[in-house]
């Protein structure tokens, strides 16, 4: 049996917060071979930069960066460890982040780059 879902009536409406995929990443060609679900972890992402500002979380050159580990975007997305990682992958690929390795079992800080043309 189906579960019935009720309306939202009045403010009910602006009860959530969402998670905002830049409308570039889902209409602009450049983009078409990127997966969705990569796409829904740009969002997420960009979700966590202003979690990142907050604790100041920036480098030596004013970058904001992110610790956002694998486990927690599994937990996020309900995907699997490999998932998680071809996602980022993918991110990866397109330019769209760059890691930061930083060793001796530390997270990768993520740098979650804009989509607009640096030049």
């Amino acid at each position: 049996m189906k579960k019935t879902f009720n309306y939202y009536y009045g403010s009910q409406a602006d009860q959530f917060s969402f998670i905002r995929i830049p409308r570039t990443l889902l209409i602009e060609k450049e983009f078409e071979d990127l997966p969705l679900e990569a796409k829904v972890l740009y969002g997420l992402l960009l979700d966590h930069l202003g979690i990142a500002y907050k604790n100041q979380w920036m480098d030596e050159q004013n970058r904001v960066y992110l610790i956002y580990q694998i486990k927690e975007i599994q937990e996020d997305m309900h995907v699997s460890k490999k998932r998680a990682i071809q996602c980022l992958s993918e991110l990866e690929k397109f330019r769209l982040i760059e890691k930061k390795t930083r060793g001796q079992g530390l997270p990768n800080l993520i740098y979650v780059k804009r989509l607009v043309s640096a030049s």
